[in-house]
């Protein structure tokens, strides 16, 4: 195989498009109003700014549309060693039907602290579905984790537009099957592990402070304003939905008020449950101040946003069954011809203009609306937003929509066949979930309908997401308006869409795998123009692949690669005039996002579900001969096993010198130093020293200058002096011990503006010789081998660890590469390709062929594929487990017109 020939130009592919994209050239289609009003297609009334930037919106929606993804999972939560297995449905935003775009899927694990763990890559098939599976055995430490699945596409409107579930992974049982006892770290909480999640997000501004929960006690409050339509105007009354947070992340309930200039109150605020609230006000153009009191009786003012002097004052109420907007315009928009329009996915359902007037009303009807999160956007003749809102219209329930079970039987039996008959819309494909409801974790929050109609539109957690599509009667209605006026977010940007602004880089659509990048000066001689660049891959197989090409005036190249499973080897060679030059050789592939803020709402536990299959009413028991009895308490004949080899302990020096179980023991934090220094690489970076990624990596490491913790003297009778670690890396103000191949070193973590490396000139300073760095902020091991220091006898330990400072000292094993080359690098890039992963097969055991056991699994049974027939029926079949007398059955899916089903 080969790659196809120079595909140099690919690169300016999207950008080009782009611009052209941002040309009016959509034509305007007829549009549906929602009641009569002034005629939409009056041309010689309507200003031609108005129908440019209309046209603009829609042609850019129609060529460039949104991707959404949804996962369905197996299981609510998870313990150490279980398997997370998922189904991914891919849509195109703009109609909702399965893409026909992207066709690679990118799924990650990310720990408590927002590192990315592990990275998966799935095909997309041509219905817009993959599924998979990830092994949660090698993580470190429990928690509330992270799985993210996004295309490199979706990566262009930011974290907000991936999709992202978070589950607990608690602490293997200690004995089988004893799932009663759900343990978590809380190594974030104490303070131990970094928090590298974006925290920059206004909802949660003061949430959290230098990335650690301070603890359980409300001590200051935030307060964050969002005026409707987006600004406050002077003169015109304003409504100002608000949310409230203490600095542990929970919402904030109580009382305040809004004051003027002069301390005057203008509105008593009361603050709900959820932390949200809403008054009015009449903007002076002086400052407005808003008092609350916090937990601790300290009273704290917060300073509403400036009142703009001209603009649209936008108020829709959304709870009546007839939707009314107002608009209130100021002097300077006043008999000016303005434009609005609804949207719906992006997409321009109605629009209008009229004459600005101090006073607006629109009637709009409600049945007339699209389903979902709508935004209604006003705008002048410049194309600028005057005024926007986004609202949610509830769907209405339907039965065409859901997914029936219907079991061959009432009572489950241990081991038993489950058969289910079931009925839904023809020719769907729907993943299915059969859980045992008693070794349930958490609640089930939400489905692929309450995804792609609410979560997917919507900044953050939405705790009880259900809740919104129970009723649409008043009480729900407004629910969801305060939810869209605290958490909606702009997924479609309309600056962009009518060709205000322009991206200055878009990443492509992923229809096949692509390998592209740029070339950096390595040294200020070499340009990087029309450079000689080859390429080749090979894998553990013996399969290849080669090509060549020559770069642009800026350097950059492009490759086309067919699809291809799992990793290969990948090396760049640049040469000119057929003489090896060295080049920074950049790979554009680190797309994944910033690790969003997990709230504490969404980073607790939930009530289980109770269960929704072979459910037990009250006192009711079954018959006789279909009592439960779990396999635990029955007496089975076992065929006799042989053991073929024993547990191997690792006795010998290499376990010593080498062996990464020692510093994994307990680490918290893992860096695979091999692929951090190649991600540096992709971004034509130079090498760091191990100091400077450490530093640049975890926020924990502090500035080398910084002095270390205060220590008790030996005599524990005088002030406290500091330790010897000052003026060196520090980790938390914790005094750091390097441990290299599991051996102690003398070395004390350099200052990074110095380089060097002090204490032990065999320190490997330079990524390129580490392999593995693990982090241990809390060792109950610690300094069991001070003896090997030479420091004193072991009965000593103590004191020594209090002189020195070793009782606070945090931890840091290194392990290198035990290799050695003289192969020269000149001209050459080493670094891997990642083709998609091998999928695993959900396996349960065959009680028709072997006898019944203990078999304690939590999911029964998981499929990702199932279809029906033309009337719309499918049959499942699988073994319960040993205990399970109770189910909790979840089934979501979608057909190619993109409807999507559910089990009701």
């Amino acid at each position: 195989m080969s790659f196809r020939g120079n595909l140099t130009n690919y690169l300016f592919l999207s950008r080009s498009a782009m611009i052209f994209l941002m040309t009016v050239y959509a034509l305007f289609t007829s549009l549906q109003p929602l009641q009569a009003q002034t005629s939409v297609v009056q041309t010689d009334t309507i200003n031609k700014n108005i129908i440019t930037y209309i046209k603009n919106v829609m042609g850019f929606n129609r060529n460039v549309p949104q991707e959404k993804v949804y996962m369905h999972f197996d299981n609510t939560g998870y313990f150490e060693g279980e398997t997370i297995w998922f189904k991914a449905y891919v849509t195109r935003a703009d109609n909702g039907r399965p893409t026909n775009l992207s066709r690679v899927l990118y799924v990650e694990l990310l720990n408590p602290s927002g590192d990315v763990i592990k990275t998966k890559k799935y095909h997309v098939n041509d219905v817009g579905q993959a599924h998979g599976d990830i092994k949660v055995d090698s993580i470190f430490g429990t928690g509330f984790y992270e799985v993210r699945a996004y295309t490199r596409y979706m990566t262009n409107w930011g974290v907000n537009a991936i999709f992202s579930r978070v589950f607990p992974i608690f602490k293997a049982p200690k004995t089988e099957g004893d799932y009663t006892n759900l343990t978590l770290d809380t190594k974030l909480y104490k303070g131990r592990d970094p928090n590298n999640r974006d925290t920059s997000d206004s909802l949660y501004t003061m949430a959290v402070k230098e990335g650690i929960y301070e603890g359980n006690d409300a001590k200051t409050v935030s307060v964050q304003f969002y005026p409707e339509g987006g600004n406050l105007i002077q003169g015109k009354k304003c409504r100002v939905a608000m949310l409230a947070v203490v600095d542990n992340g929970q919402p904030f309930q109580g009382e305040g008020f809004v004051l003027n200039s002069q301390g005057d109150v203008l509105a008593s605020v009361e603050i709900n449950a959820q932390g949200k609230a809403e008054f009015r006000v009449t903007p002076d153009g002086h400052p407005l101040t808003f008092k609350v009191r916090n937990a601790k009786g300290k009273e704290q003012t917060f300073t509403l946003p400036d009142a703009q002097k001209e603009g649209c004052a936008l108020t829709l109420d959304v709870i009546s069954n007839d939707v009314l907007a107002t608009l209130q315009c100021s002097d300077g928009v006043c008999d000016n011809l303005i434009g609005y329009a609804l949207m719906n996915n992006g997409n321009i359902y109605y629009c209008d203009t009229l004459v600005a007037s101090p006073l607006i009303e629109l009637e709009l009807d409600r049945s007339a609306m699209k389903e979902g999160v709508n935004q209604l956007a006003v705008f002048n003749s410049n194309g600028q937003i005057l005024a926007d809102r986004l609202f949610f219209i509830c769907p209405k329930p339907s039965s065409a929509d859901s997914i029936s079970f219907v079991s061959n039987a009432q009572w489950l039996k241990p081991c038993g066949m489950v058969k289910l008959d079931v009925q839904t819309i023809p020719n769907a494909t729907f993943s299915f979930s059969a859980m045992d409801a008693g070794s349930m974790t958490g609640a089930y929050q939400g489905n692929m309908k309450t995804w792609m109609l609410l979560g997917s539109e919507v900044r953050g957690y939405i705790d009880n997401v259900n809740y919104y599509f129970e009723s649409d009667d008043e009480t729900h209605r407004r629910a969801a308006d305060m939810l869209m006026l605290t958490q909606g977010w702009r997924r479609y940007n309309w600056d962009e869409m009518a060709g205000l602004t322009l991206r200055e880089k878009m990443q492509p659509v992923e229809d096949k795998f692509y390998v592209f990048g740029k070339l950096n000066e390595y040294r200020k001689r070499n340009p990087v123009n029309n450079v000689d660049l080859q390429v080749i891959l090979y894998n553990q197989h013996g399969q290849s692949l080669n090509g060549r090409t020559k770069t642009d005036a800026n350097g950059n190249y492009a490759f086309e690669l067919p699809f291809m499973d799992g990793e290969w080897k990948m090396f760049f060679y640049t040469t000119v005039n057929d003489k090896k030059k060295t080049f920074l050789v950049g790979v554009d592939r680190q797309i994944s996002p910033t690790p969003r803020f997990i709230s504490p709402l969404e980073a607790s536990m939930k009530i289980p579900e109770g269960p929704n299959l072979f459910v037990r009413k009250e006192g009711e028991e079954p018959p006789a001969e279909e009592t439960f009895v779990p396999i635990t308490q029955r007496d089975y004949v076992l065929q006799d096993v042989t053991v073929r080899a024993k547990r191997r302990y690792f006795t010998n020096d290499d376990f010593v010198f080498k062996n990464e179980n020692y510093g994994r023991r307990w680490a918290s934090i893992y860096y695979d130093i091999d692929r951090e220094l190649d991600n540096i690489r992709d971004l034509g970076e130079p090498e760091p020293t191990i100091f400077e990624f450490l530093a640049k990596k975890n926020a924990m490491f502090n500035n080398p200058e910084c002095k270390g913790l205060p220590l008790p003297t030996a005599a524990d009778s005088v002030e406290g002096s500091w330790s010897e670690w000052s003026g060196y890396m520090s980790y938390g103000h914790r005094p750091i011990e390097w441990i290299v191949d599991n051996g102690d070193t003398n070395n004390r973590g350099a200052r990074t503006s110095e380089g060097g490396a002090a204490g032990d000139e065999f320190f490997p300073v330079s990524l390129d010789e580490i392999k593995s760095v693990y982090i241990a902020p809390y060792d109950p091991d610690a300094y069991t081998r001070g003896q090997a220091r030479g420091q004193a006898d072991a009965s000593d330990i103590s004191d020594i660890d209090a002189v020195k400072g070793f009782d606070h000292s945090v931890k840091i094993y290194i392990y290198r590469h035990h290799r050695f080359t003289t192969a020269s690098n000149k001209g050459i890039r080493r670094t891997y390709f990642q083709g998609f992963d091998t999928r695993e097969t959900f396996k349960t055991e065959d009680y028709h062929v072997i006898p019944p056991m203990a078999d304690f699994r939590r999911t029964i049974f998981w499929t990702p594929d199932v279809t029906t027939d033309a009337s719309g029926k499918a049959h499942i079949e699988f073994f319960n487990n040993s205990t399970c007398e109770e189910m909790f059955i979840t089934a979501e899916g979608i057909d190619s017109d993109g409807k999507i089903v559910v089990k009701d």
